[in-house]
């Protein structure tokens, strides 16, 4: 299999690993959020202990990268929270499609922080992208806006821990990534468990360790597929997410978007489909 190929196989797996992930976190009804944060990350931390033991490589990378670790755990960890209430609180699909606006915000904090230009295209599909995630909020300035602002500011959170994963870039393995990450995710959750911890069931904790399991599994198809080819060449098949979110949504909880929610999601995955052929012809 060409690189290219199995590059877009391994995105499609991800992107479905995560949606499958949404799925379940609002199937554990009973669950506290927080519950389902340490879930999430715990099997990650695990799988990647395994890894950097048997590979030999550092736990918490070198002393001069640690700052920008640090800062891609907070911002990942606060984005991951926000995803998970406003998962819990809206349809599948709608929150997806507001979380699919962090690559934006990466154009924007890669500006200021990583001094990288921003063109006329980026204005375009930034405009866009505000456009369609307003037919998504459709504010109404109310308890129901809450959710939705979540679901924004978690791609706000997301696009902050993206570019400081840039910044570090080769510095550091992934893994090593992966289990400061994580480590940082679980040790913050903790706190929350002492005092609203509820003991699952058979089921629920299966499902519980099926949430961290693909969670793991999509953070290292979409890092192998970024290391199998070019991000220009196959970062718009992230957004099958959306797709992926909407059909488990509706298979599994009867959820179904409404006219609105579908010309949101149109133009932010226009906006980033603008983005990527501007990125693949330059």
């Amino acid at each position: 299999m060409k690189n290219k190929n199995r590059a877009i196989l391994l995105m499609l797996l991800s992107a479905f690993s995560f949606s499958a992930m949404q799925i379940i976190v609002k199937i554990l009804v009973q669950i506290p959020l927080m519950e389902k944060v340490f879930f999430r990350n715990f099997i990650s931390l695990i799988l990647a202990y395994i890894v950097i033991k048997s590979k030999n490589l550092s736990f918490f990378g070198d002393k001069k990268n640690r700052k920008y670790l640090l800062g891609r755990s907070v911002f990942g960890y606060a984005g991951i929270i926000l995803f998970f209430f406003a998962t819990t609180k809206m349809l599948a699909a709608d929150a997806a499609i507001l979380n699919k606006l962090s690559p934006i915000f990466v154009i924007i904090f890669a500006h200021y922080f990583l001094k990288e230009n921003i063109n006329k295209i980026h204005i375009l599909a930034l405009i866009l992208s505000f456009v369609g995630a307003l037919f998504v909020i459709k504010p109404e300035f109310n308890s129901s806006l809450i959710p939705a602002a979540s679901g924004f500011f978690s791609a706000i959170l997301s696009g902050a821990a993206y570019v400081f994963i840039a910044y570090i870039g080769k510095k550091e393995s992934v893994y090593t990534v992966v289990f400061y990450f994580s480590l940082f995710s679980v040790i913050c959750s903790v706190p929350f468990l002492i005092f609203s911890f509820v003991i699952p069931n058979f089921y629920e904790f299966m499902l519980l360790l099926l949430l961290g399991s693909l969670a793991a599994f999509g953070q290292i198809a979409l890092t192998c597929a970024y290391n199998s080819c070019s991000a220009s060449e196959i970062s718009i098949y992230d957004y099958s997410n959306i797709i992926f979110s909407a059909m488990l949504g509706y298979i599994f909880l009867s959820e179904l978007s409404d006219l609105s929610s579908i010309i949101g999601g149109t133009l932010i995955i226009a906006a980033s489909f603008i983005v990527f052929l501007y990125n693949k012809g330059s």
